[in-house]
């Protein structure tokens, strides 16, 4: 059986896997995934190295973030919904990428046993290099210096929180490319969250 549900995620659209009831991925579509990781200089995780095991909560920052996610899978679980369904972005330096982001849960016997997650890009568009979104570099220079300001960042739409260091109160939202244009740059240590707009979606984000 597992042997046939890797050869259904490979063959799908965009990036797979599948989790446990908890959360912990269990196998993913190897062909997109690693061709993914390639383009995006993510050799260590090909074929789910480091990933298949772990939870998928590890990976997604921001208390508020995976609180959201959490709420998803208590909704499709108690089959409150069937299916979640948010738009998203995931930048790299040089390329700006909108993607759909599809939880599904994965019955039997009418029992909720884990949850497919699809990411199907939407749209790609290059763009002049922005080294915010090499975030490795990013946490290599906020780990050098621990006095950096902080950044706000939405998981979602990426957008920021201007000037680093507002406070939900007094910063404003805007476009990485806004950001730099009024004088930002990446040296910063950056928070993730959640903006305003991006948390709305989320609330439409369950289909009942």
């Amino acid at each position: 059986m597992t042997v046939a549900i890797d050869h259904l995620m490979d063959s799908m659209e965009g990036i797979v896997f599948m989790t446990s009831a908890d959360g912990t991925i269990m196998s993913i579509g190897r062909s997109n995934w690693n061709r993914f990781a390639l383009e995006n200089d993510g050799a260590a995780l090909l074929d789910g190295r480091g990933v298949i095991g772990r939870s998928m909560f590890d990976f997604i920052s921001g208390t508020d973030v995976r609180d959201i996610y959490l709420g998803f899978f208590a909704a499709l679980r108690s089959g409150a919904a069937r299916r979640a369904r948010l738009m998203s972005r995931c930048d790299s330096p040089a390329v700006r990428r909108e993607l759909w982001i599809v939880i599904t849960p994965v019955q039997q016997e009418s029992v909720v046993n884990g949850f497919l997650v699809q990411s199907l890009t939407v749209s790609e568009t290059a763009r002049p290099p922005i080294d915010l979104f090499d975030f490795q570099a990013v946490l290599e220079r906020s780990r050098r210096d621990k006095v950096l300001p902080i950044l706000a960042m939405c998981s979602y739409c990426q957008d920021v929180r201007y000037p680093s260091g507002s406070s939900e109160r007094d910063g404003t939202w805007l476009p990485a490319e806004d950001y730099y244009h009024l004088g930002g740059n990446a040296n910063v240590r950056v928070s993730h969250g959640i903006c305003p707009a991006c948390e709305e979606q989320s609330i439409q984000a369950i289909a009942c």
